[in-house]
């Protein structure tokens, strides 16, 4: 009987980690790994840009990712955004990253933007967010950016776009894998990785602005569904986060519309195709049309119903002279039967 390999210090420490850990643990970070095997999300090998904000959902997504490594070969660089809009709290956020990142061994990348308050600024932080994420991906040449969204996220943003008049593309889903972005946690409910941090005693903050009432995804979280829960459907969130993925896996979506019923073409810089054929279209198709052809192809934040309405109109206008549509960088130009679409695409 040939003897068992000796352990070198490392494999054990790894070893005792894995058999540290509780039965719900190991279960939660083998739910992750099949959510990761049916999207794709990763091979061996994969190298992530990891967004940390200092709050339990990406705290707890690093140490899954960091645990995996081993296994996977993965290698790991994290972002943290400091915004500095909540002044100590932001800094107590940066040194807890900084102290996590040390633990795990791994590199850290801060960025400390420029932000004035005002507008839509949960919206404008989104941009930022995800701009300086594929800026590091891109100079790291990694392979993946991991955001820690789960299955109550889903739910919120469902509930969100349907109660700000969005049509079916705009309610559908988050995905698992969306270009460079992915999200392991998009099928685990928050509450899970609550008690994942609480049974291996992992610190994370909370952060003071997910109750402040006036953001409405705040409402939502906090007043509509539970609400719904308690008087309506326990399993709401696991529901609407299930339609929203029915809705995403519809077969009747802008970008096949166009294919099979549009002479639609790729021009430099534009797109084009014929007024007529696109007027020929049920208006619910020409709207769905519309929403996808400027979300799919200029990465625009989803166009909203006032917006298509405009551009409707434009196509339908009989006057003689070109009839045009200007919005944040886009341009739509009807001359005859011919639609051109122009937008200063993103890097």
């Amino acid at each position: 009987m040939k003897p068992l390999p000796k352990q070198n210090a490392s494999s054990r420490h790894t070893s005792q980690k894995r058999n540290n850990r509780s039965l719900f643990a190991r279960a939660f970070i083998k739910r992750v790994q099949n959510t990761a095997h049916q999207g794709g999300l990763w091979k061996s090998g994969t190298s992530f840009i990891v967004g940390v904000s200092g709050g339990a959902d990406s705290l707890c997504l690093l140490d899954t990712l960091c645990f995996l490594a081993p296994k996977y070969n993965f290698s790991i660089h994290v972002v943290h955004i400091n915004y500095g809009l909540r002044g100590k709290d932001s800094t107590a956020d940066e040194a807890l990253v900084r102290k996590q990142v040390k633990h795990y061994k791994r590199k850290l990348t801060v960025f400390r933007p420029m932000v004035k308050k005002g507008g839509n600024l949960e919206e404008r932080l989104r941009e930022l967010r995800y701009q300086y994420f594929e800026k590091v991906r891109k100079q790291k040449k990694a392979d993946v950016i991991a955001i820690a969204h789960h299955q109550d996220d889903q739910a919120e943003t469902l509930l969100l776009r349907l109660l700000r008049g969005a049509g079916p593309l705009g309610l559908s889903a988050m995905q698992l894998k969306n270009g460079s972005i992915v999200r392991p946690f998009l099928k685990t409910p928050k509450q899970e990785i609550i008690r994942y941090m609480k049974e291996l005693d992992l610190p994370f903050r909370e952060d003071a602005s997910n109750t402040d009432p006036s953001f409405m995804r705040n409402r939502i979280r906090h007043t509509l569904l539970p609400l719904l829960e308690s008087d309506f459907q326990p399993r709401i969130k696991e529901i609407l986060a299930q339609t929203a993925e029915i809705l995403t896996e519809s077969p009747t979506t802008g970008k096949k519309m166009s294919e099979e019923m549009l002479s639609l073409k790729q021009k430099d810089g534009f797109l084009e195709f014929s007024r007529k054929e696109a007027l020929a279209l049920p208006k619910g198709s020409l709207a769905l049309f519309l929403r996808e052809l400027l979300s799919e192809n200029f990465k625009q934040k989803m166009p909203g119903k006032r917006l298509v309405d405009e551009l409707i109109k434009c196509l339908k206008s009989a006057k003689n002279k070109p009839q045009m549509v200007h919005f944040r960088g886009l341009k739509l130009e009807a001359k005859g039967d011919t639609v051109r679409l122009f937008c200063k695409k993103e890097d």
